[in-house]
């Protein structure tokens, strides 16, 4: 009973001071929001892929069976690196046919020959007619031509014979393997899906927007920054798409495929001061802000630059610690004290 009585009493005290015209005087409560000092980037956020530098199909050949793939996707590999062997039958047949007619046409390349020296000996000594020693270098010349069209022949299936077998044509890796141990393949048939270690990023963007994006402009992501080095020539699909190619400042090692947000900058502010969106008003003769001071409000006329995730960069800069109200600043009376919640 004493407490209640005591609440009474000082509430009729604090009444009894109280003017008409204090009632301007209440404090407003207002939302607070501490500047941030730092770097602005404003832009486009897109999806962005990882993909190799460079990609390559391998394809077979030759026809066949293949008969092994010795790298699994994902498995760094050099350059000369045995990737897919094919048997192909009908070109182990040539090879071995084609050899043996080499061999056949030495055989007789130097008997023939060795006929000559004969009949020349015989000849010098009268004993065997000139026109004789004539067939007999001559058939020495046509044994000659035939073993090197032999050769010529074996080097043919040769290589016909080293495609059955598929190398890496550069330092990479396999992205995809297309083909399994036993499948009968043709000349063309992909095998495997094969790229760089080196990794750019691909944004497919809204041709659109192509007016604020070009060559050379940075895109920040969380898996590193880099910059446009490629805009597609035409826009394709039904969202009429183009691609851009980024090339990171550093190494991404993650696997192609992987996907991120990416911002194209289009506009940046370094160390600089920035506020909420919704800490501006903004009026056909500037923007202002309401800077809180205690429990006293102070407008602020800025300048307004790049925007970023519902902050705006704005000039003169603040100090260090500063506190704007945020939200509802249009409605607040800068004569009135105000109490600050801060978030």
């Amino acid at each position: 009973m004493k407490a209640i009585t005591y609440f009474l009493l000082a509430g009729l005290l604090a009444g009894c001071g109280t003017e008409p015209g204090d009632a301007q005087l209440e404090v407003q409560a207002v939302r607070g929001v501490e500047v941030r000092q730092g770097s602005v980037l404003e832009g486009r956020r897109y999806l962005a892929e990882v993909v190799p530098a460079d990609t390559v199909r391998v394809l077979a050949q030759v026809p066949g069976t293949v008969s092994e793939v010795a790298v699994s996707e994902g498995i760094a590999v050099h350059e000369g690196t045995a990737l897919v062997h094919i048997s192909a039958p009908d070109i182990a047949a040539r090879i071995a046919r084609v050899s043996a007619d080499r061999g056949r046409a030495e055989r007789e390349r130097d008997f023939a020959c060795a006929q000559v020296d004969t009949d020349r000996a015989l000849a010098e000594a009268g004993d065997l007619p000139t026109i004789q020693l004539d067939r007999s270098e001559k058939g020495c010349a046509s044994a000659t031509l035939a073993v090197e069209a032999a050769k010529a022949a074996e080097s043919e299936v040769s290589v016909a014979g080293r495609r059955s077998g598929e190398r890496a044509p550069f330092d990479g890796e396999v992205l995809a393997q297309m083909v399994d141990v036993g499948q009968t393949v043709m000349p063309g048939t992909p095998l495997l899906s094969y790229g760089s270690r080196e990794r750019n990023l691909r944004l497919r963007v809204p041709a659109a927007d192509l007016d604020d994006i070009a060559v050379g402009m940075r895109v920040h992501s969380a898996l590193g920054s880099g910059d446009v080095v490629e805009v597609g020539a035409q826009a394709m699909g039904p969202g009429r798409l183009v691609e851009l190619l980024v090339r990171p400042d550093e190494s991404l090692e993650v696997r192609p495929g992987s996907t991120t947000t990416a911002t194209v900058v289009v506009a940046a502010r370094a160390q600089t001061s920035s506020v909420p969106d919704d800490a501006l008003v903004q009026r056909d003769g500037g923007s202002y802000v309401l800077l809180i001071e205690g429990t006293a409000l102070r407008r602020v006329d800025v300048t307004v630059g790049p925007r970023q995730d519902g902050w705006v960069a704005v000039d003169p800069p603040f100090a260090e610690g500063s506190v704007v109200v945020s939200g509802g600043v249009a409605a607040l009376e800068l004569n009135r004290p105000v109490l600050a919640v801060m978030p």
